[in-house]
């Protein structure tokens, strides 16, 4: 999961300057990162599974959790890239 890796620098850069109870809000998302790295990644799975399917809910709460916490994945930036770039082709302001 290359969000993980992802989540995890931009957690160490949260740490080195958050207050203790934003500290504590981290380390509870690091925890979490902890346990999801030990599963096996939903590519890995099956296609179709039940198990694949569960490994995606798992990865998107997390992905959920740090971004309610103040992470930007990249993915983000690209879809509001690309909505801002539809707009102009369009000639709207988005």
């Amino acid at each position: 999961m290359s969000t993980a890796k992802e989540i995890r620098a931009w957690l160490g850069d949260e740490l080195a300057h958050a207050g203790p109870r934003r500290r504590a809000q981290l380390a509870k998302l690091a925890e979490h990162l902890h346990r999801a790295e030990n599963h096996q990644h939903a590519n890995a799975l099956p296609v179709g599974s039940f198990q694949r399917q569960i490994a995606r809910i798992h990865e998107r709460k997390l992905v959920s959790e740090a971004m309610h916490l103040g992470f930007h994945p990249p993915e983000e930036d690209l879809k509001e890239l690309g909505l801002h770039l539809a707009g102009q082709s369009l000639g709207l302001s988005l």
